[in-house]
């Protein structure tokens, strides 16, 4: 009994990670839907930076004197790098909600509910956003809520 719970636990949240990569769905194959994602890519972008400095010399002609020593001014150019991001938008590929992959299979050919997930009686309802069919007395998209009649509220 254990190794049988045990064995749909795995089965089950293998086919929860499948459905959740998206492994080579195609917009053509059943229950696959396009969302559409923004990601943030780094890249390094050059910026030219001029760094200016005063430097004694020797110069010719002064009064007086035929060499004096004075100040010029230099300028050196360096070029350093920023890091910059940008918006890349791409369309990814996903199982519809409430179908799932297993094994990259074509296409997510599996509803979610069909792995008992439906509690009090329900039946599992394919292509639904709503999963389970529930029976008289509950609702929810596992059937977990117990609805109240006009006639239990007191």
């Amino acid at each position: 009994m254990d190794m049988l719970f045990y064995s749909l636990i795995i089965l089950i949240h293998g086919i929860y990670a499948a459905s959740r990569s998206g492994k080579n769905l195609l917009p053509h194959m059943p229950n696959v839907c396009a969302e559409q994602e923004v990601k943030l890519v780094a890249q390094m972008q050059p910026c030219v930076q001029a760094f200016t400095r005063m430097v004694k010399s020797w110069k010719q002609g002064c009064q007086g004197q035929s060499w004096c020593m004075g100040y010029e001014r230099r300028t050196a150019y360096y070029t350093a790098y920023r890091q910059v991001y940008r918006q890349e938008h791409q369309t990814v590929y996903k199982c519809c909600p409430g179908w799932s992959q297993l094994n990259g299979e074509a296409g997510c050919l599996y509803p979610v509910c069909s792995y008992g997930v439906c509690f009090n009686g329900g039946q599992c309802r394919e292509g639904s956003a709503q999963l389970c069919h529930c029976s008289a007395g509950f609702s929810g998209p596992s059937c977990q809520y117990e609805t109240l009649d006009a006639s239990d509220v007191v």
